[in-house]
């Protein structure tokens, strides 16, 4: 089954265009790792997938169904929106409440948007809590938790809401080194579970040992993919061997 499928994306900020006509088809339960240097238009094309950017021009399909499709920077045809609520996103920056807790974080979005009942709710993100190993911080406040912390808790605070396809933009780039092993266990954890993934990534170890699909982008095109070995290992686009030499 596909999850998401981009045809002919094209992203423009102004005159400037930052997506230059995207394909990608990602399957259910792939996890695919997006690398290319700062400014290839990577962490654009999961804003437009998510609906935080919109679409200058292309189609976007989430679960097989057609969710828009626009030209010339207006509608063609609406589809079911509704599917970008099987979407989870987790950000550079956390984006934590600070004014709430932990497990207030978790619950606000599920109890809001859904209705959800507060005991179930709670049972859920202390079982979510649980599985990223911070059910003992459910009562403290973001400003007490170190980075990785904090990013453990908005990866499960994008689980509450049941998502199917979960986006990742680069979610160590604001962290200690010392504290990204955390994180990308994380991660790891929810792709030996299955979970449909699309990860703009800076680490290239990480997406060497657990993508089944990398994608380099640059300047706004998608410029080669394939599994990790040959990407990461063997690449065959000059681009791609240039940026690789470059951070390696």
């Amino acid at each position: 089954m596909s999850m998401v499928k981009l045809v002919n994306i094209k992203k423009s900020f102004g005159t400037l265009e930052v997506l230059k006509g995207i394909d990608l088809e990602i399957e259910k339960g792939e996890v695919v790792c997006v690398i290319g240097p700062s400014g290839s238009g990577k962490s654009t094309m999961l804003r437009c997938i998510n609906n935080l950017e919109q679409i200058t021009e292309g189609e976007i399909h989430i679960e097989d169904t057609l969710v828009v499709k626009r030209a010339n920077n207006k509608d063609v045809e609406k589809g079911n929106s509704d599917l970008r609520n099987d979407l989870g996103m987790v950000f550079q920056n956390f984006n934590l409440f600070p004014h709430l807790t932990v497990l207030d974080n978790i619950t606000i979005a599920p109890r809001v948007v859904k209705n959800a009942d507060k005991t179930a709710i709670d049972q859920k993100a202390m079982n979510l809590l649980k599985m990223v190993g911070l059910v003992d911080k459910a009562n403290e406040y973001p400003i007490r938790l170190s980075g990785g912390q904090q990013q453990r808790v908005a990866i499960a605070r994008a689980l509450a809401m049941d998502p199917q396809i979960m986006l990742f933009d680069e979610p160590t780039s604001a962290l200690d080194p010392e504290l990204v092993g955390e994180v990308l266990d994380t991660i790891k954890a929810l792709a030996q579970e299955g979970m449909t993934m699309i990860i703009v990534t800076h680490e290239i170890s990480f997406a060497r040992d657990l993508a089944d699909r990398v994608i380099f982008m640059d300047d706004g095109v998608i410029c080669e993919e394939g599994p990790p070995e040959d990407v990461i290992l063997n690449p065959k686009e000059e681009r791609t061997q240039n940026f690789l030499n470059r951070i390696n």
